[in-house]
């Protein structure tokens, strides 16, 4: 199967090497370049910026010798790298003197659902509401302690039980609701929601700082935590 990581800013030469890496195992940039197809300066090019980039490993000793990082290990990296890309884009644009335009935008991944409430709870500055399932909570410890330490209420609660250590998180009941899933509720500083379902590892949802949004947001959170 083809591993396609220039989204990722890698190179299409790249991104085949990776995938030789992976199926081929460690091997010198010679074999490498064969099993690749590939002329051997753009097999060593393409190494040595696999290297760079974090997604392989060379061994010393001659020849040397290339092995590729784990794939966990790669998304991990990818995933920090691009977060910390994001943060500095948000810094950059909270500075800019832009009026605020209601906006809604789909959500087609739990990845995509997981930066965007980690983006906003980090920031949140008045209040946090929050509904999820229990599995949600210990990804997001790190973004949840950020206005906890700044005194910021967080009123959280979970479809089981859930044990946080430093805010307490009430348990609700997911039935009878019918909310097509597990719910995934989000209201931060009244400014910005998130309403989404996650059905296995399927999720879908929207978020949105549409006035309408955030209010209908509110009262499922209400709903779910009074019943």
């Amino acid at each position: 199967m083809p591993i396609n990581l220039t989204h990722f800013g890698f190179t299409p030469t790249e991104s085949l090497i990776y995938g030789v890496l992976l199926s081929g195992g460690p091997g010198t940039g010679y074999a490498i370049a064969r099993a690749a197809g590939l002329a051997r300066a753009n097999a060593y090019s393409a190494l040595e910026g696999l290297v760079t980039k974090g997604a392989a490993r060379v061994d010393g000793g001659r020849p040397r010798r290339y092995r590729p990082e784990a794939p966990t290990a790669l998304i991990a990296r990818i995933s920090n790298d691009h977060g910390q890309a994001v943060e500095r884009l948000s810094r950059e644009l909270e500075a800019a003197s832009v009026p605020d335009t209601e906006t809604l935008v789909e959500i087609l991944s739990s990845r995509a659902l997981l930066q965007l409430i980690t983006h906003d709870v980090a920031r949140a500055a008045q209040s946090v509401g929050f509904l999820a399932p229990p599995d949600a909570y210990p990804l997001l410890v790190p973004a949840l302690r950020r206005p906890y330490s700044a005194g910021v209420p967080l009123s959280l609660a979970a479809t089981g039980p859930v044990a946080l250590g430093f805010v307490p998180v009430a348990q609700v009941e997911a039935n009878g609701h019918r909310w097509p899933g597990m719910p995934v509720i989000l209201v931060v500083d009244d400014r910005s929601a998130i309403l989404a379902t996650r059905n296995g590892t399927e999720v879908r949802g929207h978020w949105s700082t549409a006035a309408s949004f955030v209010a209908g947001a509110r009262l499922a959170l209400e709903r779910f935590r009074n019943s």
